[in-house]
């Protein structure tokens, strides 16, 4: 049976990883909600204060005292809209999904899980007002923040409300594709935004090097499958599963950029850049005992532009 109407209308969840289609989507939506002149009174924000995420153990009993609250002009609405509220992003703890108890008994007890409470109330509480909870959640492939869809809450927007994902693809899919089709202006422009987006945060830069050494191995497995296959040894007459286990787990059409890339570069040229990521995990992880230690932004572009090179 699907939701009544009123309480679709005053539930939702916008997500996804571009920030500006997710704020566009925020944007018409309040429109929608709110005239101009209902804003100024009848619009609140909720959002994480420094540098600690929003969570319900210090959010919970302001965004339900502002839910809760009336608006000043007679037969209008309030919006709240709460960002990036961390129990989104939380995988549920439970196979199934809380039975709802009594209204009445929807409040924070000893014992009792806040997320469980605080869906209780949306639940329940939230259709006897006029008022509408928006949850923006913005995710980031690169650091691995994404709204679990098997978390309590965003079940129960699911199901009782509206959930509007806007999602691009992710930039590290964007870059391979970039590279195995051998375009070097697109790649190092997918390269550099991905490397603002990823700012000084280690582990997105690990995420980074990881992919460009993923590429470097599925290159060198395929050029020495080719060898083989030219020279006909027997490493030829292998499986690709035995011999080049970094081809074997990709899906074909993938493999067939992949040979096709590896056709293009030498041996001196496949050391070279064996030798370039040695010098890029130095600049991650350095010891202090270096020479010198180089940016790390250059060395991934030049290791880009030797990938897509047509001669190296």
């Amino acid at each position: 049976m699907p939701p009544p109407q009123e309480q679709a209308r005053q539930l939702y969840l916008i997500h996804g990883n571009s920030d500006a289609e997710v704020n566009n989507a925020r944007y018409e939506l309040v429109c929608s909600l709110l005239t101009p002149e209902e804003r100024d009174a009848g619009l609140t924000e909720v959002r994480s204060a420094g540098n600690q995420p929003l969570s319900l153990d210090r959010a919970m009993s302001e965004i339900i005292g502002e839910l809760g609250t009336g608006s000043f002009i007679p037969g209008a609405k309030r919006v709240v809209v709460v960002y990036d509220l961390k129990e989104f992003y939380d995988a549920s703890k439970k196979k199934g999904a809380a039975k709802a108890k009594p209204a009445k008994e929807a409040k924070p007890t000893k014992g009792r899980d806040r997320v469980e409470v605080f869906a209780e109330w949306l639940d329940q509480t939230l259709p006897t007002t006029e008022n509408v909870a928006i949850f923006v959640c913005t995710e980031s492939d690169e650091k691995g923040r994404i709204v679990a869809q098997d978390g309590e809450l965003y079940r129960l927007v699911r199901e009782r409300g509206v959930v509007i994902e806007r999602k691009e693809k992710p930039l590290n899919f964007d870059f391979e594709d970039q590279v195995l089709s051998g375009n070097a202006v697109g790649a190092v422009t997918v390269l550099h935004e991905w490397i603002d987006r990823a700012g000084n945060d280690s582990g997105s830069r690990l995420k980074i090097y990881t992919t460009l050494a993923g590429l470097v191995e599925l290159v060198l497995q395929a050029s020495c499958l080719e060898n083989a296959r030219e020279a006909q040894v027997p490493a030829a007459q292998a499986t690709v599963s035995d011999g080049f286990p970094a081809l074997a787990r990709i899906p074909s059409w993938k493999g067939k950029k992949v040979e096709a890339l590896a056709k293009r570069f030498t041996r001196t040229s496949l050391r070279d850049m064996v030798a370039a990521l040695d010098h890029m995990q130095a600049t991650l992880y350095p010891t202090g005992e270096e020479d010198h230690v180089g940016d790390w932004t250059e060395l991934a572009e030049m290791l880009v532009l030797r990938l897509t090179a047509i001669r190296r």
